[in-house]
């Protein structure tokens, strides 16, 4: 794994872990939108 990312948010994990979470985030958000798009058809 990368870890160099020491100064820029470096707490989670070397300052990815944020960035991951952010993504399942965004995931999920989708997910659900084309879950709702799907079952109303």
């Amino acid at each position: 794994m990368m870890n160099h990312t020491d100064g820029w948010m470096g707490g989670w994990d070397g300052g990815g872990m944020w960035i991951w979470a952010l993504f399942g985030l965004i995931v999920v958000g989708l997910l659900v939108v084309v879950i709702n798009r799907l079952s109303k058809k």
